[in-house]
């Protein structure tokens, strides 16, 4: 059969952008997005002189223009429409400008990642240096009703006194929407100088078939506020939505609301829902009574949850008085059943926070203060398995808001945005526009080194075209490293962001051959790797020994040569080596003549994670009891011996030695892992599961055919706990 398996093999599927790199263009940004902004103005004494946070859509047609509709809520008015057009292009890097000449005079630079789905940005105008956020809207359409249950809520934003700045307003708690127009706010706030108190308003909302919302609410003592909010995510598991909320005169705070749980019910939290290591961004702000600023910070790092009640925040931090520290606080935290509860640590005092949690745990949120900072913060435990240097490889597309400094005094607001180049060996490159209000945007460069350190964290110093020294710290998120938390700092600045992957991961364009699935190919079985220029044809193997060099093409695990099935100019086949340690992070590189791409990370897993051959419209490659292979005219019977075929089996118990890029040996070389079969879900009685002898990287299992009725069923191979992927075989009695 191995000649079934290299045929396989040799067809090559879904072509993948080039290992850390592709091409973006305008029809990128096409569609509806939900929009999060906000605006500062800062002046030269460190005072806030107007604030802005908004809320709304921005709809792009694919070529080149742009419609932004938002309601915004200013230190002078509450629920004014904001309604700007303009044009756009896109860089190939996905980096795109927005120039607003309608409804206002603004310039945005926008960074594009998920496939166009998602975006940053940042900008300015005459009035406010600008950042924020935006998700594409769900295809269909809403009401009223799509809002329903009980959603976290986390924002961060301002007191107000009058038509000034006079603090820091964060919030967190719970909204809870009926489902047919009535709402009810549970917050606890957070401001400067005071306790947090405990916000209760009730009133009415509506939502229109766009995914826009608005409520109107009142507190005990008839007091007005106003609520808008734009849906970005729209399942039963997970709706997700950006809010503002404000009271003229009072406050306004711009965050989002999040399902706890699937709706409607609600009561699933408890300690143990936060459970792990978490990544962490941890911000304070400290603003005085006339709007200036008395300090700030910034931290980013990890924050890990016992499941019993006791937590750790530690990383490093920025403020407008000393760069690099580490801190760590440790404290308890209680998480009822409605999923807002609260953490207590002791910083530089003792800090209290109101403490939300959403998506079954796996993501929370804080606001709280101490005697010196307003704090928020925010941490999921979506990250790599495990991390090194090539985990960060590729294009990144970042923003990052903060403030200039001189000396110790904060003078002003500027923002960054742009690409980080990694190279997955170390070195850095760094291109971006800084915006502050009132100022003509400036461009600049940065290259510099990178490490990758324990936990996932990271750090870089690059240095400017200026010839400034720059220092950058970061944690590694998402399961192929594909998002950053990141500060950014030097003597004149200091700044918080985040960073994702342009383009599909150098991580993820590296997969089982045949399941395709990230994280999943253990010692000697057979990967694919996709990408761009991999090599100048097609060119498959033609010896049962098989090369590490086809026409110009090489591979390298480790430093090692990979044996190579099959290359073209956007997809490799290749062997892992069988000395590649498992549980580890290897870093995978091509070579295409004089061309050397950057190093990728993929992580080798010790046991087995198998992945079943397929043809055809998503066959199992089963060979009948008469050699035939199974399909829908040709069935197997119940009882039948059949034969399936998969790589990623992981350790064998082998009959000889196994040696990279040749066949295997022969004789029976069972997987060391517990193994089972299903079809259609009923167990089969398995008579092997191992190597297949004289193939390369290729295992079978041979099967008894279930009692199952007549039809066409899935095959699922488990091995150790790991799952495979699971096409359909067919049964004829």
């Amino acid at each position: 059969m191995q000649f079934l398996f290299l045929g396989l093999l040799a067809a090559p599927l879904v072509a993948q952008t080039q290992i850390g790199g592709g091409t973006c263009n305008s029809s990128y940004l096409n569609g509806a997005y939900a929009l999060s902004i906000s605006g500062r103005q800062v002046n030269a004494s460190g005072a806030f002189t107007s604030v802005m946070q908004a809320s709304g859509s921005a709809t792009f047609d694919g070529l080149s223009t742009v419609t932004i509709a938002v309601t915004e809520d200013t230190n002078q008015a509450v629920g004014t429409s904001l309604n700007w057009t303009g044009t756009y292009s896109v860089e190939a890097n996905c980096a795109a400008t927005v120039s607003v000449t309608a409804g206002g005079s603004a310039t945005l630079n926008v960074m594009i990642y998920n496939q166009g789905k998602d975006f940053l940005l940042t900008g300015s105008d005459a009035t406010y240096s600008y950042s924020g956020s935006a998700v594409m809207q769900p295809t269909t359409s809403c009401a009223v009703s799509t809002l329903n249950g009980v959603y976290t809520f986390n924002a961060t934003g301002f007191t107000l006194a009058t038509d000034s700045v006079s603090g820091v307003a964060d919030g967190a708690g719970l909204l809870q929407f009926d489902g047919q127009g009535n709402l009810t706010v549970n917050v606890s706030t957070a401001t400067s100088g005071t306790a947090a108190s405990a916000l209760t308003l009730t009133g009415t909302y509506a939502v229109s078939s766009n995914c826009q919302g608005s409520a109107t609410l009142t507190d005990s003592n008839a007091n007005a506020y106003t609520m808008g909010f734009s849906v970005y995510s729209l399942t039963a598991a997970n709706t997700n939505f950006y809010a503002v909320l404000a009271r003229s005169g009072s406050f306004l705070m711009l965050g989002g609301g999040h399902t706890p749980s699937v709706q409607p019910a609600a009561g699933t939290c408890g300690a143990s829902s936060l459970n792990g290591v978490y990544s962490l961004e941890l911000s304070g702000r400290g603003i005085s009574g006339t709007g200036t600023f008395t300090g700030s910070y910034q931290g980013i790092g990890t924050a890990t949850f016992d499941g019993q009640g006791n937590v750790t925040l530690a990383g490093t931090d920025n403020t407008n008085l000393a760069l690099g520290k580490a801190f760590s606080y440790t404290g308890t935290y209680s998480l009822p059943s409605n999923c807002s509860g609260a953490l207590t640590i002791t910083t530089t005092g003792a800090a209290m926070f109101t403490l939300v949690a959403w998506n079954s745990g796996s993501q929370f949120a804080l606001v709280g203060s101490d005697g010196t900072y307003v704090y928020s913060a925010s941490g999921n435990n979506n990250q790599p398995v495990a991390c090194a240097t090539p985990t960060l490889s590729g294009v990144y597309a970042f923003t990052a808001t903060g403030f200039t400094l001189s000396g110790t005094t904060q003078n002003g607001s500027e923002d960054q945005a742009g690409a980080l180049q990694f190279d997955g060996q170390g070195n850095v490159t760094a291109t971006y526009t800084e915006t502050q209000s009132g100022a003509t945007p400036v461009s600049g460069t940065a290259t510099g080194t990178y490490t990758v350190a324990s936990g996932c964290l990271a750090a870089a110093t690059l240095e400017d075209s200026s010839g400034q020294s720059n220092t950058l710290n970061f944690v590694i998120g998402g399961i192929h490293g594909e998002n950053l938390n990141l500060l950014a700092a030097n003597s004149d600045f200091v700044r918080t962001g985040g960073a994702h992957s342009a383009f599909t991961s150098p991580s993820q364009s590296i997969a089982n051959v045949a399941s395709y699935a990230y994280s999943a190919t253990p010692a000697g079985s057979v990967f694919a790797l996709f990408g761009q220029n991999l090599a100048t044809k097609p060119a498959g193997a033609i010896t049962t020994t098989l090369p590490t060099q086809l026409l110009n093409t090489k591979v390298t695990v480790n430093g090692e040569p990979a044996p190579l099935f099959y290359v073209d100019p956007m997809q490799i086949d290749a062997q892992m080596p069988w000395d590649i340690p498992g549980n580890s992070v290897a870093s995978v590189m091509v070579t295409n003549g004089s061309s050397v791409s950057n190093a990728a990370a993929v992580y080798v897993p010790a046991g087995g994670t198998p992945g079943i051959s397929e043809f055809a419209n998503d066959r199992a490659v089963v060979v009948n009891a008469d050699n035939s292979v199974n399909e829908g005219s040709a069935p197997a019977s119940v009882g039948d011996e059949v034969v399936v075929y998969f790589t990623g089996g992981g350790p064998v118990m082998a009959s000889g030695n196994l040696i990279t890029g040749s066949p295997a040996p022969a004789g029976l070389s069972p997987v060391t892992g517990e193994n089972s079969i299903t079809v259609g879900g009923v167990q089969a009685t398995v008579v092997y599961m191992g190597l297949t002898a004289g193939a390369i990287g290729l295992y079978q299992s041979n099967f008894l055919v279930p009692q199952i009725a007549k039809g066409t069923y899935p095959v699922v191979i488990t091995i150790a706990g790991e799952a495979s992927n699971n096409p359909v075989m067919t049964v004829s009695n």
